[in-house]
C-alpha cells in the first residue's frame, strides 16, 4: 500500500455539523481532548487544511501526555499558499516540523519565506474531480518521502468529505456532543450532494461505542466499495 493508514477524527453536534464560517465549534470536552491528544501521540503525522489554519490557527502539538519523539508531522495542504507566517503552526518549527503541499499557483517568494523558516514545502500539481489537491498523491508522498505510515486527519468538512469519497480512510471516530447547534450556515461533517437511495451511501461498520463526558465516541470502519474501487 503507498499510503499511510488514514485516521480521521473530528468532534459533531448531534445534527452533524463540525464548525461554523468562523470556525471550529468548542465540541470536543477535557476528556475527549485528552484522547485526541494521546491519539495524536500515536501517529508519524496530524493533517488540516489551509481553512482551519486561518480560522482557529491551531498549534497541533501533543498536550495532555508526555510527547514522543520526534513529534509528529504537522501537515497542511494550502495549494494558494495562504498560510500567515506568523501562523503558530510556522513558528515553531525548530521543534515541531511543518509540511505544507501546495502548487505552482502559489506565490514563489511566499514558499521561499515559508523554507527560509523551515517549513518543508512540497508542490503537487495533481487535482481530484473537484479540483482540490489529490489526496492519492498528498499520501503517497508522505509515505515514501517522510515515511509517514500512520496519520491523523482533523479537518475541515473539506477534506474529511475528499477522503471518505476516494475511500481513503481506514478509521473514522467521531464523537457525538449531545448538542443541537442547527445546521444552516454551518459545516457539516460530511459535505457532499444529499443521496437519493440509501443503497448509494458510504457504509461503515461500528468497532466501538463509549459514552465519553457529555457525548459519546463511535468508532467506525469504511465498508469498501469493491465497485468504486474497481472504477478508479
Amino acid at each position: 500500500m503507498e499510503r499511510p493508514e488514514v485516521i480521521i477524527n473530528v468532534a459533531s453536534s448531534l445534527d452533524g455539523v463540525i464548525g461554523s464560517k468562523e470556525g471550529a465549534l468548542s465540541l470536543s470536552t477535557k476528556d475527549d481532548w485528552v484522547r485526541v491528544h494521546e491519539l495524536r501521540n500515536s501517529v508519524d503525522a496530524i493533517l488540516i487544511g489551509i481553512n482551519t489554519v486561518i480560522s482557529d490557527n491551531p498549534l497541533l502539538t501533543v498536550r495532555y501526555t508526555k510527547p514522543k519523539s520526534p513529534h509528529p508531522f504537522r501537515v497542511v495542504l494550502d495549494s494558494k499558499c495562504r498560510v500567515h507566517l506568523d501562523s503558530k503552526i510556522i513558528q515553531d518549527q525548530h521543534r515541531f516540523p511543518t509540511i505544507i503541499f501546495t502548487t505552482h499557483q502559489s506565490s514563489e517568494e511566499k514558499r521561499s519565506n515559508l523554507q527560509n523558516l523551515g517549513v518543508n514545502v512540497e508542490l503537487i500539481e495533481e487535482r481530484d474531480e473537484r479540483d482540490f489537491l489529490d489526496m492519492r498523491t498528498v499520501l503517497k508522498v508522505l509515505n515514501k518521502k517522510y515515511f509517514v505510515s500512520r496519520i491523523l486527519v482533523e479537518g475541515g468538512s473539506t477534506i474529511i468529505t475528499q477522503l471518505l469519497k476516494n475511500q481513503l480512510v481506514d478509521v473514522l471516530h467521531i464523537f457525538y456532543r449531545f448538542v443541537f447547534v442547527g445546521n444552516k450556515g454551518g459545516k457539516n461533517l460530511y459535505d457532499d450532494h444529499l443521496v437519493q437511495n440509501i443503497p448509494d451511501a458510504l457504509k461503515f461498520k461500528s468497532v466501538e461505542i463509549t459514552k465519553l463526558d457529555e457525548g459519546i465516541l463511535v468508532t467506525l470502519t469504511p465498508i469498501k466499495n469493491i465497485d468504486k474501487m474497481r472504477s478508479k
